[in-house]
């Protein structure tokens, strides 16, 4: 690019920051300032929408310029600006496909910060952000999408609980997971669940029912991606408790920092920081721990949800899983048995033919109808495959000589 043109665009963000800076500290003053600004926005938003992928690269630099602008300021200027959150949201829904990756990630952090400002609230954000993350071919767009509902949904819940926005969203999931069962993109749904539920943003039974009718997917990275959730959710969360308690500030090593170098602004403001740090984690220390109940004891029918998944999973000869998603949805589903001192009818007899020493990785059966065989199942189903165990261990004496012992 000539030093001209670049001398030219440093001048004018000068100006915008320069107008933006005047406006926040006087808006009355500088109202029409805005005005010509916000008609400009508004012309060349009619240009852009007529074609969007036909803008040059100077009309798209102004049309950022304007939305940047317009975005910093809109809380000055509520009646005149109402109508901008509602724009932004066309245009990316509409064209997120062929805008350039500045101007749309400019859309983007625009609304985000309509949102911190207040300016609107976050289920009209994330409900507008959450089908483009699902929908967007981009790979670099999504994580960016995806890491942006995050951080919303854990800056919306950290003084209180926002209990109408997390209905909302987790409805949005539901829905998504559920409208389709052979889709993909319901795996975006399962992403979202499983970060907000591993940092105990979400605890109630909602997100469960969105994990459990995942499960039920036809599609078969969904199903798995679900059924991981069950099997590993609660110790995500220890692992996270445990990574957080290591980052515990050490007080006395700072002040003896401090004791031992000259003192500078910078050094009392790390000790400042530290000490607010340390107190913010004493507070939470001391605040009633909500009582965190496992995934496994929010399902709202497991006899019936073992029962789904076995019949659709693992009964069905139609189901075209490979042996390792079978193995973790059996363990999923022996989890359950277990835990819930259930009775599967199908299920001890389903097991007999796995039970031979040339079936592959048979010691993953056997620790599933170990874990999925308790008190309360009835000797009739049981006796079955405890013959085929006997008959198995009399063929292969050798075999059992040469076990090591425990």
């Amino acid at each position: 690019m000539p030093k001209r043109k670049v001398a030219a665009l440093e001048k004018i963000d000068a100006d915008f920051a320069s107008l933006q800076y005047k406006i926040r500290r006087d808006p009355k003053s500088y109202v029409d300032d805005f005005h010509r600004q916000f008609d400009q926005y508004e012309s060349q938003r009619e240009i852009f929408l007529v074609s969007p992928a036909a803008a040059s690269s100077e009309q798209v630099e102004s049309f950022q310029n304007l939305i940047d602008l317009i975005a910093h300021v809109a809380d000055c200027y509520p009646e005149e600006t109402a109508s901008f959150p509602d724009d932004l949201k066309t245009i990316l829904s509409q064209h997120h496909t062929i805008l350039g990756s500045e101007l749309r990630d400019k859309i983007v952090g625009s609304l985000m910060l309509l949102r911190r400002k207040e300016v609107i609230d976050s289920a009209n954000v994330l409900t507008c952000l959450f089908p483009i993350l699902v929908a967007s071919p981009s790979k670099s767009f999504r994580a960016v999408l995806f890491q942006k509902i995050l951080s919303d949904m854990r800056n919306s819940n950290t003084k209180a609980i926002n209990h109408p926005l997390n209905r909302t969203i987790q409805t949005v999931l539901y829905n998504m997971v559920t409208a389709d069962r052979s889709s993909p993109r319901a795996i975006w749904a399962i992403k979202l669940t499983r970060e907000l539920w591993k940092r105990q943003i979400w605890t109630d039974a909602k997100p469960v029912d969105v994990m459990k009718e995942a499960c039920l997917s036809d599609n078969e990275k969904v199903a798995i991606g679900a059924v991981r959730f069950f099997l590993g959710g609660d110790k995500e969360r220890e692992e996270l408790e445990d990574e957080s308690s290591d980052e515990e500030v050490d007080l006395s090593k700072i002040r003896h920092q401090i004791g031992i170098n000259k003192k500078t602004k910078k050094q009392k403001k790390a000790y400042e920081k530290a000490v607010d740090k340390v107190h913010r984690a004493e507070r939470k220390k001391n605040k009633p721990h909500p009582l965190n109940f496992s995934a496994f004891h929010l399902l709202h029918d497991p006899q019936q949800f073992s029962e789904q998944l076995f019949s659709k999973h693992l009964q069905n000869t139609k189901a075209k899983l490979s042996l390792d998603s079978k193995l973790l949805i059996l363990q999923l589903i022996t989890r359950l048995v277990g835990l819930h001192k259930l009775t599967v009818v199908s299920l001890y007899s389903w097991f007999i033919k796995f039970l031979t020493p040339r079936q592959q990785s048979v010691t993953s059966f056997l620790a599933s109808l170990a874990q999925g065989t308790h008190n309360l199942v009835p000797p009739m189903f049981s006796n079955p495959y405890y013959k085929r165990l006997r008959m198995n261990s009399s063929r292969r004496p050798r075999l059992l000589r040469s076990r090591p012992r425990v």
